[in-house]
């Protein structure tokens, strides 16, 4: 296998990692000749699971491949100043914009002309918020696999939204005593570790990240994948971000063109065992979508 190690620093300084993979043989039979992979919260470029077998199928049809980090891989890191500390428990979503941005420039100076850009959990957040707020003309396709919803509104609003409220309760009393950087544990909506100024950037009454919100402003054609366990139980945390989105989108792609949906029968967050039936989705739509 030959990997490429490449990295691209963003606009603001940040330094970004990534691998790179051509494939055998020159000349995509899909209409996109690189997708750009990019990891969810806490993950990294190097790390397995599903991308990987994406990877390989689409090496396999002549699409290049970038597996990318974004300024929240792994839990925490050093970064220079004037960051101090970054990765998934300290990182400012809208930052993402820059991130994405700067693996963009890389792709164009590669001479890639067609992208493909596939984020997976939050990862698929910022691909639709960049998306939505940019609309990057070098961006071909998009893909968000499990893209969670982010909605204080809807959460509070759920039969057992005290749970969420907890939460936000103890994310306020850190902030109202000036801990603003302090992390704390939380498990609503999902298991985690943050700031409460990241807890209050992603979860807050703000809602800037809410998919729904942003979806019918994204006009680059886009396939979202949801596993079907996926909040489909109720003793499950992930119910609070996906119980009934994956219904919720693809009644919104009945009436936005540009908007596809696929539900992965079995699927878990991270598609295990489920590997065929999403490339099968992915490979579909890239065609139809051609």
């Amino acid at each position: 296998m030959n990997v490429e190690l490449i990295s691209v620093e963003t606009s603001d300084g940040v330094t970004l990692d990534g691998s790179l993979r051509l494939p055998a043989t020159p000349g995509s039979e899909l209409p996109v000749d690189l997708v750009i992979m990019h990891h969810g919260i806490g993950g990294n470029f190097y790390r397995a699971y599903f991308f990987e077998t994406m990877a390989e199928q689409l090496l396999a049809r002549g699409c290049a491949v970038i597996r990318a980090n974004n300024r929240g891989h792994d839990l925490a890191y050093n970064a220079p100043p004037p960051f101090g500390r970054l990765g998934a428990a300290f990182e400012n979503v809208d930052d993402c914009r820059r991130d994405w941005k700067a693996w963009l420039d890389l792709a164009e100076a590669g001479g890639f002309s067609q992208v493909c850009v596939w984020g997976h959990s939050l990862g698929a957040v910022k691909t639709i918020y960049a998306a939505a707020q940019d609309n990057d003309p070098r961006i071909a396709r998009l893909i968000a696999s499990s893209p969670p919803r982010f909605s204080y509104s809807a959460y509070l609003a759920r039969a057992d939204g005290n749970l969420f409220q907890a939460s936000v309760d103890e994310a306020q009393a850190l902030a109202d005593a000036g801990k603003t950087d302090v992390l704390f544990p939380i498990q609503i909506p999902t298991g985690a570790l943050m700031t409460t100024k990241v807890f209050f950037d992603k979860y807050g009454p703000e809602e800037r990240y809410d998919i729904l919100k942003h979806l019918p402003s994204v006009t680059t054609p886009i396939l979202v994948t949801v596993g079907g366990l996926e909040g489909a139980r109720p003793d499950q945390v992930d119910r609070f971000a996906f119980e009934g989105l994956s219904e919720k989108i693809s009644a919104m792609a009945e009436k936005q063109s540009s908007l596809a949906s696929a539900l992965i029968n079995g699927g878990n967050h991270f598609y295990d065992g489920c590997t065929d039936a999403l490339w099968s989705s992915v490979e579909t739509w890239l065609s139809q979508s051609a």
